[in-house]
């Protein structure tokens, strides 16, 4: 028997799947169990790149091991599915939250199984396909708030995770009752449109880039959601992307600015709280400014399938008065050669990923946000800027076994201590200020018309000044169950996305400071002076799960996860008591 042939089918090769498919799970695991780089790591997929993705592989049916064969005709069972012009589905999900301290693991940031990944009560998923070129998505999730309430006397509000040991996805016998029901909805909603090797896509959706177990430097998986313009088109050999996100403006949700008429600069001052976050915004407000991620991305497969090659550059364009410079738009420019400091942080990444035998792929990320070129000041010298490097090292394999595969991988990160981090063009940045850098924000809908903006990094969730290591194992039957533990260990410095940034000035230090930090020299936006100078060491989390879900019948999915938190140092204070959690997540699921 010759070649693995494609039937035609009247399948919708416009659909999209998102970054965290079943379906692409399998591929990737297929293409390192036969020998091959890695798919694209530039999510989510359309229909038509995943079977250019499967066709590409040209597999020999009589070369393929049992369980590859299986692996293989679950992605393209799953790809070649018929397409509807109009399709309703409806995810009902239960789930059930244990944990043991419920003194210091009470916000949602404290959860190893995040908001995020937490499934909704309902999801009700609209599709269309109107033509061949044409798709379209609508996710309507019913589901609780992040946080119940804000304002600037205490903070976010929330009592859904971890006031009580137990809690669940029915969130209306939870505080609050009804009133945290999340009118944010569709977080998943688009139209997207594309033909042969190329898609277009507009409208919410999560995306992430990279091959990373604990992350990724330049796109995270861990946003709610981007507002999105991407367009991508791919052959078998190379790939190109041109991805816009757009986010709120920091105006929207900061003090007013400090007084830059004055020196030295006169600062604002800061809530109740202790930080210049304003937690009291609401959707009455008149919006202004333009805060827009845009990025471009080639991908080159090379050697013989053995070796993927990966250059992304991005920049963060930021204007309080709305004005888009139109040059910047250019699909084929180098954003850091406009010099636009005052508007634009960019940013240049690289990734490698080798398969030099079946079973085996090793994979890198390199980052540069910031770092001297010949003619500007170095490292400890006055006016220098710290630099802003990350680095990511990693394996992966698989092995077939019985009807699946075991698989397993062990990965290590570094970030710089300003990593993401940075001024708005003066050079040194002051309390109250915002930066433009890499912590952008999302809205989110609170009751009583309160509008809450939920800051993260955009890239490594983790931020900079951070050392992580985190390895996992487990087995998989695609389709069936999976059995997965994993180990993750991070020691996080003194910095966080609040950080105030500085060039060297005297004796600051910004630039000599490395990885992890025990100190913080230079402000902080969310915290008082009073609270950073109490960081003098490093914060180490150690965490030790076990995850696993089982296909009871086709739509009715079981799972559970449990965890085991240790943090020492927590909040970089070396006086605060080491927290210890044990987290237990169970839900089922039923597919309509």
């Amino acid at each position: 028997m010759g070649s693995i042939v494609f039937a035609a089918s009247p399948v919708n090769q416009q659909k999209i799947y998102p970054i965290d498919s079943p379906v692409f799970e399998a591929m990737t695991q297929l293409y390192i169990s036969e020998g091959f780089s890695l798919p694209s790591t530039t999510g989510p997929y359309s229909t038509n790149e995943l079977m250019l993705m499967l066709s590409h592989l040209n597999l020999d049916e009589k070369s393929l091991t049992r369980q590859a064969k299986t692996l293989y005709e679950y992605v393209y069972d799953t790809v070649y599915e018929e397409g509807k012009i109009f399709d309703f589905g409806l995810d009902i999900n239960l789930e059930g939250y244990v944990h043991t301290d419920t003194t210091n693991f009470i916000l949602p940031k404290d959860w190893i199984y995040s908001y995020e990944e937490r499934k909704p009560l309902l999801d009700i998923i609209l599709e269309t396909h109107p033509s061949e070129h044409f798709y379209g998505l609508s996710s309507f999730s019913v589901t609780s708030a992040r946080f119940y309430d804000s304002n600037n006397t205490v903070g976010p509000i929330t009592g859904q995770y971890g006031k009580y040991a137990f809690t669940s996805n029915l969130f209306f016998f939870n505080d609050y009752g009804f009133e945290n029901f999340d009118f944010g909805m569709p977080y998943r909603a688009f139209g997207a449109f594309g033909g042969n090797r190329w898609s277009v896509q507009v409208g919410r959706e999560q995306l992430s880039w990279g091959p990373g177990k604990s992350g990724n430097f330049v796109l995270g998986d861990h946003l709610n959601y981007h507002n999105v313009g991407r367009l991508t088109t791919y052959s078998n050999h190379f790939k190109y992307t041109l991805l816009t996100s757009f986010f709120p403006h920091p105006s929207e949700y900061y003090h007013k600015p400090p007084d830059y008429a004055t020196t030295p600069v006169t600062p604002v001052t800061r809530y109740d709280y202790g930080g210049y976050v304003d937690y009291e915004t609401n959707q009455d407000m008149v919006l202004n400014g333009i805060n827009m991620f845009l990025a471009h991305r080639l991908e080159w497969r090379l050697f013989q399938e053995k070796v993927n090659l990966v250059l992304t550059e991005a920049i963060m364009y930021q204007s309080l008065e709305n004005t888009l410079d139109l040059r910047i738009l250019s699909p084929t420019a180098i954003f850091h050669n406009y010099y636009i400091r005052g508007n634009a942080n960019s940013m240049l990444a690289l990734e490698i990923d080798v398969t030099p035998i079946k079973h085996l792929n090793i994979y890198t990320q390199i980052a540069v946000d910031e770092f001297a070129i010949p003619g500007e000041a170095t490292s400890g010298v006055e006016n220098a800027n710290p630099n802003a490097i990350a680095y990511m090292v990693g394996l992966q394999g698989n092995y077939p076994i019985s009807k699946g595969f075991l698989y397993g991988s062990f990965e290590w990160a570094l970030t710089d201590p300003y990593l993401y981090l940075r001024d708005n063009g003066n050079r040194h940045q002051v309390a109250g200020e915002y930066g433009i850098n890499y912590v952008v924000a999302v809205r989110e809908y609170l009751r009583g018309r309160r509008i809450y903006y939920q800051e993260d990094f955009l890239g490594y969730k983790y931020g900079g000044d951070a050392i992580v290591l985190n390895g996992q194992v487990g087995y998989k039957e695609f389709g069936k169950w999976h059995l997965v533990a994993n180990l993750f260990y991070m020691m996080h410095g003194t910095h966080d996305k609040w950080t105030l940034w500085s060039k060297e000035q005297g004796t600051v230090g910004t630039s000599l400071e490395t990885t992890p930090t025990s100190d913080h020299i230079t402000g902080n936006n969310m915290y008082p002076e009073t609270e950073i100078n109490k960081r003098d060491s490093v914060e180490k989390t150690l965490v030790i799960g076990l995850q696993g879900g089982y296909t009871i019948l086709s739509g009715l999915d079981v799972f559970g996860q449990v965890d085991f938190v240790n943090i020492v140092n927590p909040e970089n204070v070396s006086t605060n008591a080491t927290k210890n959690d044990i987290q237990l997540t169970i839900g089922v699921s039923y597919h309509l």
